[in-house]
Order: C-alpha cells, then sequence, then structure tokens
C-alpha cells in the first residue's frame, strides 16, 4: 500500500470511528490532483450545481466546498484580483474574505510555532553548551586541587621527615 493511501485511510478511519453509520464518498479523505481541481473551478464556470459536482467527484459536498475555499485562497495568494476569484470560484466575498483572514492567521501562527521551536532549540544548545564549558570548568579545577593536595601532601611528609629526625 502506498504511503498516500495509508494517510487517506488514517482520515477515512477518524471519521468513521466517530460517525460510525455515516457512509462516506469513495473519493473521501483522498489528495486533490492538479487536473481535478482544474476541473471542479471548469464545473463551477458552467454553473453546475456543487451537489452534483460532489458526486461527480465522489467526495463530500464539505469537501468540495473546503477545496473551493483552498483553491480561492491560492488564487489571492498569486495575486489575482477578488472579483475574478468571486468569478470563478462562486464563493461568495465574506466567506472568501474570512478564507484569507483565517489562513493568513493559521500562516502565521505556523510561523510563530516553528520561530518558537527554534528558539527553544537555540537556547536548548545554549544550554548544553554552557553546561558542557561549566563541566571543563570544574574539571580542571579539580585537577588544580589535586596538583595543590599533591604538592601540600609532599611537604607535609618532608616536615614530618624533619621532625622525626
Amino acid at each position: 500500500m502506498e504511503i498516500g493511501n495509508e494517510e487517506e485511510n488514517k482520515v477515512l478511519k477518524k471519521f468513521k470511528a466517530i460517525h460510525p453509520d455515516k457512509e462516506y464518498p469513495s473519493g473521501f479523505g483522498k489528495k486533490w490532483t492538479d487536473d481535478e481541481e482544474k476541473l471542479l473551478l471548469d464545473e463551477l464556470t458552467k454553473n453546475i450545481d456543487i451537489n452534483l459536482i460532489a458526486e461527480k467527484h465522489k467526495r463530500s459536498l464539505g469537501g468540495i466546498k473546503s477545496r473551493i475555499r483552498l483553491i480561492a485562497y491560492k488564487m489571492h495568494s498569486n495575486g489575482i484580483s477578488i472579483e475574478e476569484i468571486i468569478k470563478k470560484t462562486k464563493i461568495d466575498k465574506d466567506d472568501l474574505m474570512n478564507t484569507i483572514e483565517k489562513r493568513k492567521e493559521n500562516k502565521k501562527k505556523g510561523k510563530e510555532k516553528r520561530l518558537d521551536h527554534m528558539h527553544k532549540t537555540i537556547t536548548e544548545d545554549n544550554i548544553s553548551f554552557s553546561l558542557e564549558n561549566d563541566i571543563m570548568d570544574i574539571k580542571k579545577d579539580i585537577k588544580e586541587l589535586k596538583n595543590y593536595l599533591h604538592e601540600l601532601s609532599e611537604k607535609l611528609s618532608a616536615i614530618y621527615e624533619f621532625e622525626d629526625d
């Protein structure tokens, strides 16, 4: 089984666990292809009913609507005007603006999470590096103490030998 199919099956299993009696279309959870997205836009341009589109694509109505919003966001990201996006996707302006705003927020949160992770990693590396330096310093101090104790021991031995004479 391909990795993509395993992921698709996980999605379907997850939803079936939540709603075991519900029937899911055979395309549910499957990855969208570029050709399928182009076909979806073409069907929208031809004013084909969204329920028929969902049946044809073997996808849920929610899956179709979600993909339309994603396509609309991609179009916006590529500099296509709001009017053109509305014309091609048949999405209403409020829904489009909400989609753009939510996706921008999610993108920002994703960047913040990556930055937090990088900061945490750098901080952990600095702590680790600091600990290594501290350990090296302690080892150096112990070596110096050993040498000092050895010299002190030799001097005490010499003093005791002198007293014994």
